[in-house]
């Protein structure tokens, strides 16, 4: 008991660590799985009445298949007493049900069997728990499933399984609160940005995020660097990705809407918008604010030299004069790996002059570019997660 309780607290004290808000959700669906030994799970948000589906995960049937986290952000329910998570985020009260398919006692929320009958799963022992604040605000729900004994046979939840996640789920909805602000605050950067530029939406930012983290990682993992370390970088480099042209609220309308192609001198105004964006970010000893610099200044640089700003001896300097073009590995990783979400998206994104592209078509020019715009390595692994780039694209479609 008392060793559950230290790992509890070291569990809790970590999630306070994550800023990001996608990652500190998946964290904490991850971590109260493990500490129950649940096969599957899912984690809601709250918003406007309704209980949005977050992360979903069930080592049974997703067996190293990353796509399946991703659930489309549209998929919800009605935040009421029919479903047991609905009756939870209600209610506020904490459900422990040995098998959903017996429920004995007279209740008016009801299991839903379609996933099971649907996949061939069989659900039986489930936790669900509210995401509830210290000001008592249920922010969402946190559902576990099937926990199983040494042996790996499902048995039901205990009471000493609900009250340490109940813990852990008060101290999750705190963190959680947090890095939902911290997150809204970055996504206001992005409307404002918006507002100068309709083509750079906080859909086409989010979408950039996730791309960004899931190369990353994937490289990280080809790379052998250790998980604490990809955990630290995917922690800023989504919200960096997701900044990553914050500098266009200070560039023109004139230039940023006109219809015809840009001037010189318009062209370099519009580049402009890396070192404007990069300037945001002063606070060299944050590792945050390093990343989204980073990004910031880099993404439009080309692996072969071409791109832009290029080399530059003052980035505050009142005059600014654009260098020889950064090329391969002088670029950043992190910039290398934006270049290729970014450009990705506004492929396949439909926008008022042109279709989105099909997928395939947009995968064929982005391994064209390989060598010549791209990191040919980060090409290579990009190339390959056509399905973890249209799960991601789903669930950032609203």
């Amino acid at each position: 008991m008392k060793r559950d309780t230290l790992k509890l607290f070291r569990t809790i004290e970590t999630l306070f660590s994550i800023k990001d808000l996608d990652s500190l959700l998946e964290n904490v669906l991850t971590e109260a799985r493990q500490f129950v030994n649940a096969d599957a799970g899912t984690i809601y948000l709250a918003a406007r009445g309704f209980l949005y589906f977050s992360f979903v995960q069930n080592d049974t049937l997703f067996r190293g298949e990353t796509k399946d986290k991703y659930i489309s952000s549209g998929a919800s329910m009605p935040i009421d007493k029919a479903s047991l998570a609905g009756y939870v985020a209600r209610t506020g009260e904490t459900i422990l049900i040995d098998d959903v398919y017996h429920i004995q006692s007279e209740v008016t929320f009801s299991f839903n069997p379609a996933f099971d009958q649907k996949t061939s799963y069989h659900t039986r022992s489930i936790l669900c728990v509210p995401l509830k604040t210290r000001e008592n605000e249920v922010v969402g729900v946190l559902q576990l499933i099937n926990a199983k004994n040494e042996s790996g046979k499902v048995v039901a939840f205990s009471m000493q399984d609900k009250l340490f996640i109940s813990q852990f789920a008060q101290n999750a909805a705190d963190a959680i609160e947090k890095a939902r602000m911290s997150r809204e605050m970055v996504l206001r950067l992005v409307e404002l940005a918006e507002l100068r530029d309709p083509f750079e939406t906080s859909r086409h930012a989010k979408r950039v995020g996730a791309y960004s983290v899931e190369l990353y990682e994937k490289w990280a993992q080809r790379r052998n660097v250790s998980a604490r370390e990809i955990r630290k970088v995917r922690d800023v480099l989504r919200t960096a990705a997701i900044l990553h042209d914050v500098g266009k609220v200070a560039v023109s309308d004139t230039i940023l809407k006109k219809p015809d192609v840009l001037s010189y001198d318009e062209k370099q105004a519009m580049r402009l918008h890396t070192i404007l964006g990069a300037r945001l970010f002063k606070r060299t000893t944050s590792f945050w604010d390093y990343m989204s610099a980073e990004v910031a200044l880099n993404h439009h640089e080309n692996w072969d030299g071409s791109g832009y700003p290029g080399r530059i001896d003052d980035l505050y300097a009142e005059k600014i004069y654009m260098g020889p073009g950064k090329q391969g590995t002088e670029i950043p990783l992190s910039a290398r790996v934006v270049a290729i979400a970014d450009v990705y998206d506004a492929l396949v994104s439909e926008r008022a002059y042109k279709k989105g592209w099909r997928q395939e078509h947009a995968l064929r020019y982005i391994r064209y570019q390989a060598a010549r715009k791209f990191d040919p390595e980060l090409v290579a692994i990009f190339t390959q997660m056509g399905d973890l780039l249209s799960a991601i694209a789903k669930k950032y479609a609203y």
